[in-house]
């Protein structure tokens, strides 16, 4: 009779622990298979552009890391409305995740669509471009203290290509005014390469624009760059300085990263971000990167999700002063 009590009370205990096990245990089991099948990724701009370009490099990486296939889908419309939406509506189970960048706080601030930072779970970024002063190699400012120098006597007559207004050139721009005290003469055009075309072609004096559009013309001595509007210089540019350096604390790091909609599960985050952070170490990661004038950026989630928040406290700035100008 003991010993039937004494193996009935281990059974008991047994049965207990399975207890626990299939209450708590169940669930991270079941996120550590993840992911059981490919991914859907949402970019919500067209194939070709800056977002999918920093993503499809991206994802070559991280699929060795992820063990599965990361499939873009282009969902594109309403100036990344309609992608965003897609993102957010999402099942949160980690199949369907999306490019985080620099254009999510425009929502909440311009109150353009029901889409806010707080919708998505924010996960590691992976790659950043700042914008750059750049000019023709004939202009008459040697330096961007050149610059600002003349701005500041001639006020609004200096021509500056941007693209659309209030949007990712005009806003540091505009902090880069009133930190400087100078106002120059923003002219909008509808991309990058027609900004090039314009300053090549002697119709504006300067553009704020990327690295990449005028990588080639540098390279043949037809535009050079006065600054960089990073926390640190381009490394591909490390004799152009940034204005950070030069007194004026305005930097723009316009960032790509990882999100999904809200509420995915907590092991599926961390198996994310493990993947995205062993990414950056990659050699071939960031020299792709550096093909097209974009850097590795290290953000974990936290402090990812703070960049946006940052960016969206200046967006909101930088947007007032614009309307307020209008006047």
């Amino acid at each position: 009779m003991i010993r039937a009590k004494n193996g009935m009370v281990f059974l008991m205990v047994v049965a207990f622990f399975l207890m626990i096990l299939a209450g708590t245990g169940g669930v991270v089991n079941a996120a550590s298979k993840y992911p059981k099948k490919n991914i859907k990724w949402i970019v919500m701009w067209r194939a070709g552009g800056g977002a999918d370009t920093a993503t499809r490099i991206f994802i070559k990486q991280f699929e060795k890391f992820i063990g599965k296939k990361a499939i873009v889908n282009n969902i594109t419309g309403g100036a990344a409305t309609v992608g965003y939406l897609a993102a957010k509506t999402a099942k949160p189970d980690g199949y369907t995740l999306v490019t985080i960048q620099g254009d999510l706080p425009k929502f909440e601030i311009m109150k353009l669509a029901p889409i806010a930072i707080d919708d998505f779970d924010i996960l590691p970024s992976f790659a950043y471009q700042s914008p750059v002063i750049a000019v023709r190699a004939d202009a008459p400012w040697k330096t961007v203290e050149d610059f600002v120098a003349d701005a500041q006597k001639r006020p609004e007559k200096i021509a500056v290509g941007i693209t659309d207004i209030g949007g990712i050139y005009h806003q540091p721009l505009v902090l880069w005014e009133e930190m400087a005290g100078f106002r120059i003469k923003p002219v909008f055009h509808k991309s990058s390469p027609a900004q090039t075309a314009s300053l090549l072609g002697g119709h504006v004096d300067a553009n704020i624009t990327w690295v990449r559009p005028n990588i080639s013309y540098v390279k043949e001595g037809k535009i050079r760059f006065l600054a960089y509007m990073s926390i640190r210089r381009h490394p591909d540019y490390p004799d152009v300085p940034t204005l950070r350096e030069k007194g004026w604390d305005v930097h723009y790091e316009h960032p790509y990263g990882v999100g999904g909609p809200k509420g995915l599960p907590e092991e599926v985050k961390k198996i994310i971000s493990e993947a995205t952070m062993k990414v950056w170490d990659v050699p071939e990661f960031e020299k792709d990167l550096a093909k097209v004038g974009l850097s590795v950026f290290r953000l974990d989630g936290p402090a990812y999700t703070r960049h946006i928040k940052n960016m969206q406290k200046n967006s909101a700035r930088a947007i007032k002063i614009i309307n307020e100008r209008k006047k």
